[in-house]
C-alpha cells in the first residue's frame, strides 16, 4: 500500500500538538521522518520528554532551522487530523521507512555483488524485519494479572489514606487512578488533603502536593500544626509559642524535610504536562500526587470555553494516571448551587464544569459539615466539627458515608 508519507508525517505532528499526551504511546524514531523539519520537531520533542505547546512556539520563532511559526499553526488547526488513527499513522510510516530501507540496502548490494556483501543484506533485511509497532490484545495480560492477584499468597496493595473510616469504605487508592475530592471553600478539603499525604509519604510512597491557592510556606504551616497539634494560629504568629511548643515545631520540620519521599510544590500556573513531568519520574512505588485544585488549573491547549477546557484537563488526568501507574487525587471546588438547598449535602453535578471530571474520576468524594451553615453548632474551644466524608461515586466499590472529626484549630482529622 502506498501512502502520502508527508501527509502521514504531518498527521502525526499536528496530533501530537493537539493531543500531547500522545507522546506517551510514541514509538517512532527521528530517522524515520523523511522531512528535514519535522524530523528535527521530533528530536525537538523527545529531547524535553514532552509537548509543550507554548514552548515549542517559541523554540519556532528563536531558532531559523527549526519548523516555522507559520507550519506550526498550519499543522495544529488542521482539520483533517484524528486522534483515533494516531497508531495507524505510525504503523503506516514505520512500513514505508522499512520498505525504503529495503530498496536503498539492495542497490547498494547490486552496485558491489559478493558473498560478504550479501550476507551483509540479508543481516540488513532481517533487522528491518523485526521492525514494527504492536497493537496487541491486552486481554490475555490482564486475566492473567486477576488470575495472580487470586491465586497470590500476598493481598493486592492498596495505598491507604491513614483514615481508618475512610480506609474501611474505599480500602485504599491503586495505581492508574483519578479520584476527586470536593468540597465548599473552607470546610476542609486541603486540610484532609495534606493528612492523607504525609501519611501515605511517611509509608515511603513518593508524595507530591501541587498547591495553586496557597503559598508553599501555608501549606508547610498547615502541615506542622497537624503534625505537632500545635493551633495554626500561634504557629503562624511564631512569638506565641512556649519553649515545649518551639521544640515540638522545629522536630516536625525536620521530620518532613527528612521525609525524602514529600515533595510540596506551589505554582501560580501548571498544566497537565507539568503533572505529567512528574507522574513520569522513576520510582520503585506508585507516586501519589495531590492537586489544589483542579478548577485552577490551564489546559495545555487553551480553549475558550472554560468548560470545555476544565473537561480536557481532567481527561489529560485521567490519561496521565493510567500511562504513568501513579495516583491523582485532585481537589474541586463547588459551585454556589449548593447553597440554595435545604440539604446541603454535596452532589456530583455541584463540581464546578462537572460533566468531564464526572465522567474521568474513579472515585469521588464530597466533605459536609452542619456547623459550616450554623454557626450556633460550633465548637468554640476544641474546634472541633463532625465531618461527613461522602463517597459519591466508586467505580470499584461502595459509596456511603465516613464519619470523621476535624480539629480545625490543628488541622487534625480523625476517623
Amino acid at each position: 500500500m502506498s501512502i502520502d508519507v508527508l501527509s502521514t508525517e504531518e498527521s502525526i505532528i499536528s496530533n501530537l500538538m493537539r493531543n500531547p499526551e500522545l507522546l506517551g504511546k510514541f514509538r517512532l524514531k527521528p530517522e524515520m521522518f523523511t522531512d528535514e523539519k519535522l524530523r528535527v520537531f521530533i528530536e525537538y520533542v523527545l529531547e524535553q520528554g514532552k509537548v509543550d505547546v507554548n514552548q515549542i512556539y517559541f523554540k519556532s520563532r528563536d531558532d531559523n532551522e527549526f519548523i516555522s511559526t507559520d507550519r506550526l499553526g498550519r499543522l495544529y488547526n488542521s482539520d483533517g487530523t484524528d486522534k483515533a488513527f494516531f497508531m495507524d499513522d505510525q504503523l503506516n510510516l514505520l512500513q514505508e521507512y522499512v520498505l525504503s530501507q529495503a530498496r536503498e540496502k539492495l542497490t547498494e548490494y547490486q552496485s558491489m555483488p559478493s558473498k560478504e556483501n550479501f550476507n551483509y543484506l540479508v543481516e540488513e533485511l532481517e533487522k528491518l524485519k523485526g521492525m514494527t509497532i504492536k497493537k496487541a490484545d491486552a486481554t490475555d495480560s490482564f486475566l492473567a494479572e486477576v488470575v495472580e492477584n487470586i491465586l497470590s499468597d500476598e493481598p493486592k496493595q492498596f495505598i491507604k489514606t491513614g483514615i481508618a473510616s475512610i480506609d474501611n469504605k474505599i480500602i485504599g487508592f491503586e495505581p492508574g487512578q483519578l479520584n476527586v475530592l470536593g468540597a465548599r471553600p473552607s470546610l476542609g478539603k486541603t486540610s484532609l488533603a495534606l493528612t492523607m499525604m504525609w501519611n501515605i509519604a511517611q509509608r515511603g510512597y513518593p508524595t507530591t502536593f501541587f498547591s495553586l491557592e496557597t503559598g508553599g510556606n501555608n501549606i508547610v504551616e498547615r502541615l506542622v500544626a497537624t503534625i505537632t497539634n500545635i493551633p495554626l494560629s500561634k504557629i503562624k504568629q511564631g512569638n506565641g509559642l512556649n519553649d515545649d511548643e518551639v521544640s515540638s515545631v522545629m522536630s516536625a520540620i525536620d521530620q518532613i524535610k527528612k521525609c525524602n519521599s514529600l515533595k510540596i510544590e506551589d505554582q501560580a500556573q501548571m498544566t497537565p504536562q507539568d503533572v505529567r513531568e512528574v507522574a513520569s519520574q522513576k520510582t520503585d512505588k506508585p507516586h501519589v500526587i495531590f492537586i489544589d485544585y483542579l478548577t485552577l488549573m490551564q489546559s495545555d491547549v487553551p480553549q475558550r470555553d472554560r468548560r470545555l477546557e476544565v473537561e480536557k484537563i481532567s481527561r489529560d488526568l485521567k490519561i496521565i494516571a493510567k500511562e504513568t501507574d501513579c495516583i491523582i487525587i485532585a481537589l474541586s471546588q463547588l459551585s454556589r448551587g449548593v447553597e440554595s438547598r435545604s440539604d446541603k449535602r454535596p452532589m456530583m453535578s455541584d463540581l464546578r464544569e462537572a460533566g468531564g471530571i464526572e465522567q474521568d474520576a474513579n472515585m469521588i468524594f464530597f466533605l459536609y459539615r452542619d456547623d459550616y451553615y450554623d454557626q450556633d453548632q460550633q465548637d468554640n474551644i476544641t474546634g472541633k466539627s463532625e465531618i461527613e466524608f461522602i463517597i459519591s461515586k466508586n467505580k470499584d466499590g461502595e459509596t456511603g458515608v465516613a464519619h470523621l472529626d476535624f480539629y480545625k484549630k490543628t488541622q487534625r482529622f480523625y476517623g
